[in-house]
């Protein structure tokens, strides 16, 4: 079981899906909107090795992750 759930608001799901197709932004930034998309537990809910094969990255990158949205929100992860 995970310690760190991603549970998105509609007002966060937007945010991240305006910042992800916006192409104005540091491409991490748009790399881990689009993680967090993937994992949110109120959305399409993929499991972490599914969301690091898609998107090329490393389970402990998304674990990492999953952490600082979890106890620091979203302006931190």
């Amino acid at each position: 079981m995970k310690k760190y759930i991603v549970r998105l608001t509609k007002e966060e799901q937007e945010e991240l899906k305006a910042m992800s197709k916006k192409g104005k932004v540091a491409a991490y930034k748009i790399r881990h909107a689009n993680l967090l998309l993937s994992v949110d537990a109120n959305g399409p809910h993929r499991t972490d090795a599914e969301t690091a094969e898609i998107f090329g990255c490393n389970l402990k990158t998304l674990e990492n992750l999953r952490r600082r949205f979890v106890e620091e929100g979203l302006e931190m992860a």
